[in-house]
């Protein structure tokens, strides 16, 4: 009878083993998204309490106090965080898909299909920010993709030396338009981004071994229904005129539009006379060695795809095309295929040519290789220019270590032009290890393309760019030098015609987080390019070059400076700079940046600063300030922009351009 009794009592500790790790009451019921965690409301929420450090590599014992409740009804997945954070909590951003290395972030990794291969990752700050990712291949991200979900922080205690602070947080992803989705268990990782007392930063993960931003390592969570398959029909029409007021014109007024269908895998997007005026302007830069400068695209017609259009070679640099009078995008996605085209018209010149832009692009995603290819053509009729471009690229990526290789061959057929580039890497390691990266990329004299970027020449053609570099990183649990950095490495870039060396350097870098408040890194380079003296004849010069940089921290605020300096053909460089990025009363943030540059003739100052005022939860005030000394360019943008809600927006804009901010434009949206 003992024995029966105790197999009784063995029975039900097993049965009920999960009893503090998922409820047994499902209710199909939606908790309110208010930042407030209500009892009632997530009863029957499956419940987190354990958390295992991954950066550093070892395990701190006094990490912060977290429990996260996760729930589900059949349309979407539902978080609650209810947090004791013991160090610093820092809030800096106040800009969608914008975050700094400094803030406290908690990201959710998802992965519907349950394979550990493709899946999503949802970011957000205490400052109710918020990013989004979508995964491929494991650990290949990215940022360009979109999803309108909900979050809400209150913060009810800050942390002091004496007692943890308490934020309670409240998320809401919709998934029923997410496709693929498994009907029985999905992956979940949610990795915690936090300080300790000492004010060094860790990550933390409810899944042990985690790697960052990975979906290699995933807790299994049971579905108790499975989610709903809405058809994703969507459709998103935004008709605009933007009026405008010059000072020396009378008012006028653009007439234009975009939009967006989508059907679950697949999205066409149209544009019409492109609208630009509520665009962040460009900050004003300079570089050495006559490299280009690279443009991020922000108009939504092309950057919410550029993922599939990335390649091992950037071939279809988009910032190439201005001015777009007419343009059409078709995209399809599915688990393993990718597949993208675009046509573009820009508006005419003044003989009333307009040239044309299409590109054709299919992407495989296996298991451990990406495979794609890409057929780009150009006609712009003003210059008599074509291009008649195929291209084939691929990556392979090993599951028992972290060698990866890529390589892609382009051949121009109007011109006979080829280019190529080969190489691998081994892969980066945020929780310490070493590090390595080579390659050789080669483009023929008579290749040229219209919208192909290298960011080593102006003019990316008749070159060869061969290169190898590594180093290690280090990571500890400990308050000082928690984490420094050496690595080194060779690159050579000449002409294939003539072996014109552009550059032939060594190079090395060391970079240490020293405490909570100061990191630092050291420069150094040994350059041996050639060049020409006042008579013409072949010379080589030797330019070396130093930089010293720290960055500082204080609460949400950073400072960061730095001097880059050396010998430079003949003349001395002298560059000093300083940034920083200033947050205020949680709802205003500064980011004022000022660069002198001194070598040659030339002694410029460069000043960009970018302010961002939340007025109301829906209302913000954005300004944009530029301005260069050597070129005498200035401008001035101000935007006041009201959301009723994602994607719906009324903006106020005032530019204003010229050496003395001269020239107005306003614009009403």
């Amino acid at each position: 009878m003992v024995k029966i009794f105790f197999l009784f009592i063995v029975l039900c500790l097993f049965n009920n083993s999960n009893l503090f790790s998922q409820s047994q009451n499902y209710k199909n019921t939606s908790p309110t998204i208010n930042g407030q965690i209500s009892d009632s409301e997530w009863s029957d929420a499956v419940v987190f309490d354990k958390f295992y450090t991954f950066i550093p590599n070892e395990e701190i014992q006094n990490k912060d106090s977290t429990l996260v409740l996760v729930k589900q009804t059949d349309d979407a997945l539902y978080f609650a965080f209810k947090y004791w954070p013991k160090g610093k909590v820092i809030r800096q951003s106040l800009t969608r898909d914008r975050s700094t290395a400094e803030e406290n972030e908690f990201f959710i990794l998802l992965d519907l299909e349950n394979k550990g291969q493709n899946g999503y990752i949802f970011v957000f700050s205490f400052l109710d920010n918020q990013r989004d990712m979508i995964v491929y291949n494991q650990r290949n991200s990215s940022s360009e993709w979109d999803w309108k979900w909900e979050v809400k922080n209150t913060v009810f205690r800050e942390p002091t030396d004496t007692e943890p602070g308490y934020i309670e947080t409240e998320v809401k992803i919709p998934v029923d338009k997410l496709q693929n989705k498994n009907t029985k268990q999905i992956g979940i990782n949610m990795q915690l981004f936090a300080y300790k007392p000492d004010g060094n930063y860790y990550y933390y993960s409810n899944v042990p071994e985690s790697e960052l931003l990975s979906l290699s390592k995933m807790h299994k969570f049971d579905l108790k229904v499975p989610f709903k398959e809405t058809l994703n029909l969507n459709l998103n029409v935004q008709p605009f005129v933007v009026a405008d007021k010059f000072n020396d014109s009378t008012a006028g007024a653009r007439f234009g539009g975009d939009f967006n269908v989508s059907l679950d895998r697949h999205t066409f997007k149209g544009t019409v006379n492109t609208d630009e005026s509520t665009l962040e302007a460009d900050p004003f830069s300079f570089s050495f060695y006559n490299r280009p400068i690279f443009l991020q695209e922000k108009r939504p017609f092309f950057s919410k795809d550029l993922d599939i259009f990335r390649s091992n070679m950037n071939l279809f640099y988009t910032r190439a095309i201005e001015n777009i009078e007419v343009g059409g995008n078709y995209t399809y996605r599915s688990d393993n295929l990718k597949f993208a085209s675009v046509f573009v018209q820009e508006e005419p010149d003044a003989q009333g040519n307009r040239e044309q832009f299409f590109i054709a692009r299919p992407r495989f995603d296996g298991s451990n290789f990406t495979v794609g290819g890409a057929m780009l053509y150009t006609n712009n009729p003003s210059q008599n220019y074509q291009d008649k471009i195929l291209s084939i690229d691929g990556n392979y990526r090993f599951t028992t270590n972290r060698f990866r290789f890529y390589g892609q061959f382009v051949r121009n057929f109007e011109g006979d032009g080829n280019a190529f580039t080969a190489g691998g890497y081994y892969q980066y390691n945020n929780q310490g290890g070493p590090f390595a990266d080579w390659g050789i990329t080669r483009v023929d004299k008579d290749f040229k393309s219209a919208t192909y970027f290298y960011g080593g020449l102006r003019n990316p053609n008749d070159f060869q760019d061969l290169f190898i570099s590594g180093g290690h990183n280090f990571v500890f649990n400990r308050s000082l030098f928690p984490e420094y950095s050496f690595s080194g490495g060779y690159s050579r870039l000449n002409a294939i015609s003539d072996g014109f060396d552009y550059q032939n350097r060594f190079y090395a870098n060391a970079y240490a987080r020293i405490n909570n408040i100061v990191s630092a890194s050291t420069y150094f380079e040994y350059n041996r390019p050639n060049d020409f003296d006042s008579q013409g004849n072949l010379i080589t010069r030797t330019n070396t070059a130093l930089e010293h940089n720290i960055n500082l921290v204080f609460g949400s605020n950073t400072i960061n400076f730095g001097y880059f300096y050396g010998p430079y053909f003949g003349s001395f460089i002298k560059n000093p700079y300083i940034s920083a990025n200033i947050i205020l009363f949680e709802r205003l943030g500064i980011r004022p940046s000022i660069n002198y540059v001194d070598y040659f003739d030339i002694k410029q100052t460069i000043i960009n600063a970018r302010v961002d005022y939340r007025i109301i939860k829906q209302l913000y005030f954005r300004g944009f300030f530029g301005k260069n000394t050597n070129t005498k360019e200035a401008l001035l943008n101000l935007m006041m922009q009201y959301e009723f809600f994602a994607g719906s927006n009324i903006y106020l804009v005032m530019n204003l351009q010229g050496p003395e901010l001269e020239y107005t434009r306003r614009y009403f949206k």
